[in-house]
């Protein structure tokens, strides 16, 4: 959905199709549902492969969601907005634009999208102080053209788009909606993975609530699909579950620590 993300979907959704069918049903036949929800929406990968009738987005990142919300409603100026930054785009530029405060969010919208597409592998990373810091990348020219934006908004049409907590947004699911889940990845050996989006850090804790709100929603007849951490600890949160082990091609993921890591997918149909 226009944006670099740290441990964005594309890859599952390229190799990883079957996932989104019934379990009996063809491969190319997508699962049946009412209205989609994905609470850590991130960039987006799931909601365009998809392309739901109906869905509920959220996520605590308060910038990302308000870039969400300018790409529905504003995508023609949120281009216009986008390109006025990439046009005097240098270093210099660079570090005044994650300096500056915006007010309007639309112009909040633009300086995300420029500075996500221009850092250093689309990291998004905030200090104590809630600031962005990540340092600029080698990126000089946004490879989206205004007709990009005008496509991707058209996917939002009917997209809510919430900024809250996880679970404020997995509580509005019901029966046969479709709850997609791809939390940052901690567990509870190695508490500093992939969980530092955020000044407000995602817990282990917060591994063990969210597991139990989609088994009570499991239980009322919401279909659910996990990405997580292929972890012992991980597993037995979600013990009479489909797991299926996920590979990104070559490539693994690295938590902060440099260490690397598998993934895998877990859903309850």
């Amino acid at each position: 959905m226009l944006l670099k993300w740290a441990g964005g979907k594309t890859w599952l959704v390229s190799n990883y199709a079957d996932i989104f069918a019934e379990h009996d049903s063809v491969l190319s036949k997508h699962i049946e549902f009412n209205t989609y929800f994905e609470p850590f929406v991130g960039g987006g990968s799931v909601l365009r492969y998809l392309k739901p009738q109906q869905s509920v987005i959220g996520d605590i990142n308060e910038e990302l969601t308000t870039f969400y919300i300018a790409l529905r409603d504003e995508p023609e100026k949120l281009y216009d907005a986008t390109m006025i930054h990439m046009n005097q785009h240098s270093s210099d530029y660079y570090y005044l634009t994650r300096e500056r405060v915006e007010a309007e969010e639309l112009l909040i919208a633009a300086r995300f999208l420029y500075l996500n597409y221009t850092c250093f592998n689309g990291i998004y990373r905030v200090n104590q102080q809630k600031k962005f810091n990540v340092p600029i990348g080698d990126k000089t020219i946004l490879h989206y053209k205004l007709k990009d934006f005008i496509d991707r908004s058209k996917i939002l049409q009917n997209t809510q788009i919430l900024n809250q907590d996880f679970k404020e947004t997995i509580a509005l699911a019901t029966q046969n909606d479709l709850i997609y889940v791809d939390p940052p990845y901690t567990n509870n050996s190695n508490k500093d993975t992939f969980n530092k989006y955020s000044v407000d850090i995602f817990s282990w804790e917060d591994q063990i609530e969210l597991a139990k709100l989609l088994t009570l929603k499991s239980k009322i007849g919401v279909k659910i699909i996990v990405s997580n951490i292929m972890d012992d600890e991980i597993s037995t949160l979600y013990a009479d579950w489909i797991k299926i082990p996920a590979k990104r091609g070559n490539r693994l993921r690295y938590n902060s620590n440099g260490n690397d890591y598998k993934e895998i997918i877990i859903k309850n149909f």
